[in-house]
């Protein structure tokens, strides 16, 4: 059975589609790699063109081809124009078939060139598939047989697939067709990280869709279970959905006609949420902002207590707290006893309260104890939601954390990690990433993040004003010409398409649990693509 990327496809496709998938799927042995619906471009005098290849199809052991799939019931040629019919009629297309694939082949091979900067040795070549009806005769000079997969190939298809690497190799005539084992590694991961920046250009992927369906199902079932439960715990690893499950039950709360308060530590989170709920009767506050809108200027003489303001006295003495039918605190592994106790002073008698959290981010090394008040056993989300299987695995192989947590079913690309010694080259490799992102791959500057372990002026990029073509703010990023640089203490709970890490360093500096639970909410926050720069600091050894 060929390893299919994605594993399954979408029910919504078109019939054609879906049949030759799944004969590809039944038919070619585990040597094969078949990737669907792969996004490429081009650029037209400074116009970006967006093409796709239906079908990609990689064997290690000759090279790839690109298979352009149409359905209907048959297809003619009048001169440059095809028409492709079916039971309804017909309709044109723009270009050749054959065209079509012969261009994604070109482009592919160029870009492995181009990306790797070697030749590609491989076989190549394009057909087209027409899995509904028979193609007896050549349909154009450009359109051989030899290039043709018709609905008498299909039962197959594994021959027919074969005879095409084989006709495309012996057109090599003295040329070499062999790819190395790291070629091949190479080449997959090259189509897979292809795959991730149409995703963060904004390209949907069905799969990922239908999936996040069946999770919102999921979200919703949890939600109806909470009903039975006016204090609960819910947690899970980063990426299954506590937030989500927040937000959700803010929005059942208050479309009943009640008042509810969701709660963090991050006041970048508690924005992002406000945003989200955009009603007045849910508010939305980090511990700080909830404490100043009660208490006003006494706030900033709250005492001190390792470090964090303590509050709950001066909740007790206030006469001004309002009281809530629901309070929903997320990021919990931030609180400390004493913020726990000021959840609970702020809820109705008949209130209810839950609490979101996961142990494997506490990076600040609190605990709230038991001052929430909960008994009851927590409520497990196992599945991630938010990473590509390859971002999440990599996370729990580097931290150690996370584990009980299963990753998506969704591949990716693998990370990319790379280590510096000198700032001139970390900076230079910066430069030249976020330069291809934007301005070759199209992915918008607001889809990535620049996160760090250090604030700005304390790292790599103290003094730098400009990466690439873009300006460095220290917020997220709203107009085109800026990129977003956050630290991980201020990023927490949110994510971004790509999220490139900068994570200052000193050579066999130990993994401490603290350092642990930084890389892992670090490397958590990416969805589809993950660079970690790793920047060894000669001054900390």
């Amino acid at each position: 059975m060929a390893i299919m990327h994605p594993a399954s496809i979408p029910p919504n496709k078109v019939n054609s589609e879906i049949r030759f998938f799944n004969a590809c799927k039944e038919q070619l042995s585990d040597k094969f790699h078949v990737f669907y619906s792969v996004r490429w471009y081009t650029t037209n005098n400074g116009v970006r063109e967006d093409s796709e290849c239906d079908f990609l199809v990689f064997n290690p052991d000759y090279g790839f081809l690109c298979i352009e799939v149409k359905g209907g019931t048959g297809i003619t040629v009048d001169g440059d124009h095809w028409y492709l019919h079916d039971n309804h009629g017909g309709r044109s297309l723009k270009k050749s078939p054959y065209t079509q694939a012969e261009d994604s082949m070109r482009f592919f091979k160029d870009y492995y060139e181009e990306e790797l900067e070697t030749t590609y040795s491989g076989v190549y070549g394009n057909a087209v598939a027409f899995p509904n009806f028979s193609v007896t005769a050549p349909l154009t000079v450009s359109s051989p047989l030899e290039l043709t997969i018709d609905i008498n190939d299909m039962p197959n298809l594994s021959k027919r697939i074969t005879e095409l690497f084989r006709y495309f190799r012996g057109r090599k005539a003295g040329q070499t067709s062999f790819l190395s084992p790291d070629s091949q590694k190479k080449f997959i991961q090259l189509i897979r990280r292809r795959v991730a920046l149409s995703i963060a250009a904004g390209a949907l992927i069905q799969d990922k869709e239908i999936e996040l369906a069946g999770i919102n199902q999921t979200q919703e079932t949890v939600i109806d279970l909470l009903t039975h439960y006016s204090r609960a715990f819910i947690i899970g690893g980063a990426g299954t959905g506590k937030t989500w499950i927040g937000i959700k039950k803010i929005t059942r709360c208050i479309y009943s006609g009640n008042q509810a308060l969701y709660l963090c530590y991050n006041r970048a989170l508690a924005d992002y949420v406000k945003s989200i709920v955009a009603d007045d009767r849910a508010d939305c506050y980090n511990i700080d902002q909830l404490a100043y809108s009660i208490l006003k200027e006494k706030a900033n003489n709250a005492p001190v207590k390792n470090g964090c303001k303590e509050y709950s006295d001066l909740f007790v003495a206030s006469a001004l707290i309002k009281k809530y039918d629901l309070i929903v605190v997320d990021e919990a592994q931030d609180f400390t006893e004493d913020w726990a106790i000021c959840a609970n002073l702020l809820l109705n008698d008949t209130g209810s309260l839950y609490v979101l959290h996961d142990d494997s981010q506490n990076i600040f090394n609190r605990s709230f104890g038991s001052k929430f008040l909960i008994d009851e056993k927590p409520f497990v989300l196992r599945y991630n939601i938010r990473n590509t299987g390859n971002i999440y695995r990599y996370s729990q192989n580097q931290t150690a954390l996370g584990l009980d947590t299963i990753a998506n079913q969704i591949e990716g690309v693998e990370p990319d990690e790379r280590t510096f010694k000198r700032k001139a080259q970390a900076v230079a490799f910066l430069d030249s990433t976020i330069n291809k992102l934007i301005n070759r791959e199209a992915v918008s500057p607001e889809k990535i993040v620049i996160l760090s372990n250090r604030k700005q002026d304390n790292s790599i990029l103290s003094n730098v004003s400009h990466i690439g073509d873009f300006i460095l703010s220290d917020s997220k990023a709203t107009q085109e010409n800026t990129i977003a640089y956050r630290t991980i203490q201020g990023f927490k709970g949110l994510e971004s398409d790509v999220v490139i890490f900068i994570n200052h360093t000193y050579k066999n500096e130990p993994k401490t649990n603290e350092t642990r639970a930084m890389l892992y909410t670090a490397y958590t926050r990416a969805r589809f693509f993950l660079y970690v720069i790793n920047y060894e600091d000669a001054g900390l050894a």
